[in-house]
C-alpha cells in the first residue's frame, strides 16, 4: 500500500506537449504527448517502442539506465525536438517507495528484471545523472508512477469516475484512490490520495497457502524469485502459460491426456506461452472477472473501461496534472498572500490604532477621529452589595434579549437569571424607528407577562450595540446605525428617550431605565463580577468593538481628573480614514461596495461574523472565474450575497469534520460537482480569510493593553479581558490566533482572556443594579 502523491486527475484545463517513458517489462515504449483545449480536450500521441535485451535487465543499473537515456535521444532527435526542454512522466511498473511526486525508491526488482544496484535507489535520480552523462538534451522529470497509476489516470482522462487502476498482463497490480486520514506513512488527513497497492506479493506471508496446489509451487521454486508475488504468479500472463503446461504435463503422465503421451515441446519450460492460452479462450477473462466481481460486492456497481493507450499515456497526463496544479497552486497564494499579514503588518496596525485611540480621546481632534473613544460614564464595578431585580434588555442584532436579574448580596452573592430570545424582523430593522422601538416593546410586556411580573416597576439596564454619544449614564443618543440596522428617525436621538416613549404608547406597563450600555461594557462588567483584574471588555460576533478603563485625565470630553471611566472605543469604523488601505485587499473592496454603509466600520467587516462570509464568498467567486476551483463552474445560489454564512466558515474549518461534511455543506451553496481537492482549497481560504481577522483583532488589542500598562506607568501588566461574540465562541481557531498575536504584538502584557457565559444582559443589569445602589447612597 505504497502512497503515490497522485492526487488529482485530469480536468479538462491541461495543455502543452509532455514526454512519457513507459517502462514495465522488456519492451519500454517513449511518447510525446500532445494535450491541446479549443473548446474540446484533445490528445495527439507519438511513440516509439524499444526493447532491452536480457543482459541490459539482468546487468547493472547504470548500464540498464544508460541504454534508457539512449533511447530517449533517439526518439528525440528523430521528432526534431531534442533541443526543447519537455515535462517527462515516469511510468515505473515495479515495487517501489515514494517520498514525493518526482521520488521514488525501487523496493525490489520483479517480472525477471535483476539489474544490480538499483534497489534501494531513486530511480528518478538515476535516471536524471544517465541524461546529464550524456549531455545532448536535458528534460524535467516532473512526475514518476506505476503503470497502474499511469492506467486509472489514462481511463479517468474520459471517465471521472474512474478511482481504480487495475493491470493484469505480464504482472498484475492494482491501485485506487484512497483517503488521506487511512495513509500513517504521509502527513495530514485531508483528500485523498492514490495508493499503488503491489497486489503481487500478497500471500508471500502464506495467506495464499490453502488454495495454492502442487503446480504454483513448482512454478514458484523454479522462479527467479522464489516465496515472493505469489499472488502474481497466480494471476499473471508470465506464469499462467508455464502453468497450464505443468497441468498438461501431469494429465499426460497420468494417461489422462494425448494417449498418455509427452512431446519434448511440451516438456519445455516455458514453451507453452500465455498467449496461446489467450488465443483458446479468447475474451473470456475479462467476463469471468466482471462476474467474479459482481458476486462479491453486489452493493458496488462496478464499471470496467479498458484503457486504449496504455500507462505512458497516463504518465504524461500525472506530468500535465502536475504542471497545471503547479500553475494553479501559485496563483491561488498569489491571491491568498494579499490575504495574509506580516508581522510588520500587524505592528503597523497597532501604532495606527494607538494613534487613533489617541485622536479620539482627545477634544480637539475627536470630531475627525475613526475611533470615537466615546465615554460611558461608567466608573465603578459591583462591590458586593448590590441586591434586588433588574430588568436588562440586550440588543445588538437582529436577536435579542430580555432578562430579569435578581441580585442576591451577602455571603452567599450570587446572580440568578431568566430571559427569553426575541427576533426582530429585517422589514423593521430597516423601517422607521417607532416601529421598532414599538416592537421591542411589544417583546418585553410578552417577557413580563411570562415571567407574571406585568404590573411591576422595576429598574432597567439597556444594553444598546451601537455606537452612541453619552453624556450621562442613562442616556444613550445614537450616532449611526451599524450591523445592518437603518430604522429611520433614530441617528441623532437619545435611545433611552425613544424606548420610554414607546412604553408609554403601549400603556401596558411602565420602567424605570436607569443605565444605557454598550455589549461591550456589559461584558466587561460580567466578567468583573467574578475577576475584579477585567477592565477590557471585547465583541467578536456580528461586530466587533472595545471597551476599556481609562484614566480620566485622559479622557478630554468629560470633566474631572480624578479616577477612571469605562470608554467605548467603537473601534469598527477604525479605517475609515484609510488607515487600513494598504492591508485591504479588492475582496474587502468589494464587499464594502456591497454593503449597507460604504466606506463605514472598514475595520469591523475584515473581521466580524457579519461580513467574513462574503470574504470568502468573493475570494471563491474569483477563484472560479478564472478557472482555479469548481472546473470554473458557478452557481447561481454562490453569487447570492450572504449564502456564504460565517457559520459554514467555522464548520468548514472544525478539526473534527471530514471532507465529505464540507463537501455537503458546498452542495448545499449548489455546487454540487464540487471534488475533494474544492473542499480542501475552500478550507484553506477559510483559514486564510479567518487568521487574519483574529490576528487583526490581536493587533488592535494589543494597542489596547499597551496603552493601559503606558498609562499607569507599569513595566509588566497583568490583566483581564473579558471576550463575548459568536465568532470568538463558536470558531474553533480564532482565540488561538488572536492570543498569540497579542502576545508576539504585546509582550509586556500578560492578557488572561475570560469567555463571558451570560452575555452582556448580564452586564447591564449589574451596571444598573451599581447605579442604584449609588443612587440610593446618593440620597
Amino acid at each position: 500500500m505504497l502512497p503515490t502523491f497522485v492526487r488529482s486527475t485530469p480536468d479538462g484545463t491541461e495543455t502543452g506537449d509532455f514526454l512519457a517513458l513507459d517502462l514495465g517489462g522488456t519492451n519500454f515504449r517513449v511518447l510525446l504527448v500532445r494535450v491541446s483545449s479549443n473548446g474540446k480536450q484533445k490528445v495527439e500521441m507519438e511513440n516509439q517502442i524499444y526493447a532491452i535485451p536480457e543482459n541490459i535487465m539482468r546487468g547493472s543499473g547504470t548500464e540498464l539506465f544508460d541504454h534508457i537515456a539512449e533511447c530517449l535521444a533517439n526518439f528525440l532527435e528523430k521528432l526534431g525536438i531534442k533541443d526543447k526542454k519537455l515535462p517527462l512522466g515516469f511510468t515505473f511498473s515495479f515495487p517501489c517507495q515514494q517520498t514525493k511526486l518526482d521520488e521514488s525508491f525501487l523496493v525490489s526488482w520483479t517480472k525477471g528484471f535483476k539489474a544490480s544496484g538499483v534497489e534501494g535507489r531513486d530511480v528518478v535520480g538515476l535516471l536524471r545523472k544517465a541524461i546529464k552523462k550524456r549531455g545532448d538534451f536535458d528534460i524535467d522529470i516532473v512526475a514518476v508512477i506505476n503503470d497502474t497509476v499511469g492506467t486509472m489516470m489514462t481511463c479517468g482522462y474520459d471517465d471521472h469516475h474512474c478511482e481504480i487502476g487495475l493491470i493484469v498482463g505480464t504482472g498484475t497490480n492494482a491501485c485506487y484512490m484512497e483517503e488521506m486520514r487511512h495513509l500513517e506513512l504521509v502527513d495530514g488527513d485531508e483528500g485523498r490520495m492514490c495508493v499503488n497497492m503491489e497486489w503481487g506479493a500478497f500471500g508471500d506471508d502464506g495467506a495464499l497457502d490453502d488454495i495454492r496446489t502442487e503446480f504454483d509451487r513448482e512454478i514458484d521454486a523454479g522462479s527467479l524469485n522464489p516465496g515472493k508475488q505469489l499472488f502474481e504468479k497466480m494471476i499473471s500472463g508470465m506464469y499462467i502459460g508455464e502453468l497450464v503446461r505443468l497441468i498438461l504435463v501431469k494429465m499426460a503422465k497420468d494417461g489422462l491426456l494425448f494417449q498418455g503421451h509427452t512431446t519434448p515441446d511440451l516438456l519445455t519450460t516455458g514453451h507453452f506461452q500465455t498467449s496461446f492460452v489467450s488465443a483458446m479462450e479468447n475474451k473470456k477473462f475479462a467476463r469471468r472477472l466482471n462476474k467474479m466481481v459482481r458476486l462479491l460486492v453486489p452493493d458496488c456497481d462496478v464499471r470496467f473501461l479498458r484503457s486504449e493507450d496504455g500507462s505512458g499515456k497516463g504518465a504524461a497526463m500525472v506530468t500535465a496534472v502536475a504542471h497545471r496544479l503547479a500553475k494553479q497552486h501559485a496563483e491561488r497564494q498569489r491571491i491568498l498572500n494579499t490575504l495574509r499579514l506580516s508581522r510588520d503588518q500587524l505592528l503597523e496596525v497597532k501604532k495606527r490604532m494607538e494613534e487613533e485611540m489617541n485622536r479620539g480621546l482627545a477634544k480637539k481632534t475627536h470630531a475627525t477621529a475613526t475611533v470615537k473613544m466615546l465615554p460611558t460614564f461608567v466608573r465603578s464595578t459591583p462591590d458586593g452589595t448590590e441586591r434586588g431585580d433588574f430588568l436588562a434588555l440586550d440588543l445588538g442584532g437582529t436577536n435579542f434579549r430580555v432578562l430579569l436579574v435578581r441580585v442576591r448580596s451577602g455571603k452567599r452573592r450570587s446572580v440568578e437569571m431568566h430571559n427569553k430570545i426575541y427576533t426582530i424582523p429585517q422589514d423593521i430593522t430597516q423601517g422607521t424607528g417607532e416601529e421598532l422601538f414599538d416592537h421591542i416593546v411589544h417583546c418585553i410586556a410578552d417577557f413580563l407577562e411570562y415571567m407574571g411580573m406585568k404590573g411591576a416597576l422595576l429598574p432597567l439596564g439597556f444594553t444598546f450595540s451601537f455606537p452612541c454619544h453619552q453624556t450621562r449614564l442613562d442616556q444613550g443618543i445614537l450616532i449611526k446605525w451599524t450591523k445592518g440596522f437603518k430604522a429611520s428617525g433614530c441617528e441623532g436621538e437619545d435611545v433611552a428617550t425613544l424606548l420610554k416613549d414607546a412604553i408609554h404608547r403601549s400603556e401596558d406597563f411602565d420602567l424605570d431605565v436607569v443605565a444605557v450600555v454598550n455589549d461591550t461594557v456589559g461584558t466587561m462588567m460580567t466578567c468583573g463580577y467574578e475577576d475584579p483584574q477585567c477592565e477590557v471588555g471585547l465583541i467578536v460576533g456580528t461586530g466587533t468593538n472595545t471597551c476599556y478603563m481609562e484614566e480620566m485625565s485622559n479622557v478630554e470630553l468629560v470633566d474631572g481628573d480624578e479616577g477612571r471611566m469605562c470608554v467605548n472605543m467603537e473601534w469598527g469604523a477604525f479605517g475609515d480614514r484609510g488607515e487600513l488601505d494598504d492591508v485591504c485587499t479588492e475582496f474587502d473592496r468589494a464587499v464594502d461596495d456591497q454593503s449597507t454603509y460604504p466606506g463605514k466600520q472598514r475595520y469591523e467587516k475584515m473581521i466580524s461574523g457579519m461580513y467574513l462570509g462574503e470574504i470568502v464568498r468573493n475570494v471563491l467567486l474569483d477563484f472560479t472565474a478564472k478557472g482555479l476551483l469548481f472546473r470554473g463552474k458557478l452557481s447561481e445560489r454562490l453569487k447570492t450575497r450572504g449564502i456564504f454564512e460565517t457559520k459554514f466558515l467555522s464548520q468548514i474549518e472544525s478539526d473534527r469534520l471530514a471532507l465529505r461534511q464540507v463537501r455537503s455543506i458546498l452542495q448545499h451553496l449548489g455546487l454540487t460537482s464540487s471534488t475533494c481537492d474544492d473542499s480542501i482549497l475552500v478550507k484553506e481560504v477559510c483559514s486564510v480569510v479567518s487568521k487574519r481577522a483574529a490576528q487583526l483583532c490581536g493587533a488592535g488589542l494589543s494597542a489596547v493593553v499597551d496603552k493601559i500598562r503606558l498609562n499607569r506607568g507599569l513595566e509588566k501588566l497583568s490583566i483581564t479581558v473579558g471576550v463575548d461574540g459568536t465568532l470568538y465562541k463558536l470558531h474553533p481557531h480564532f482565540a488561538t490566533f488572536m492570543r498569540e498575536t497579542l502576545r508576539d504584538l504585546a509582550p509586556n502584557c500578560e492578557v488572561t482572556l475570560v469567555q463571558s457565559e451570560d452575555g452582556s444582559g448580564k452586564g447591564a443589569a449589574l451596571i444598573t443594579a451599581v447605579a442604584c445602589r449609588l443612587r440610593d447612597a446618593g440620597k
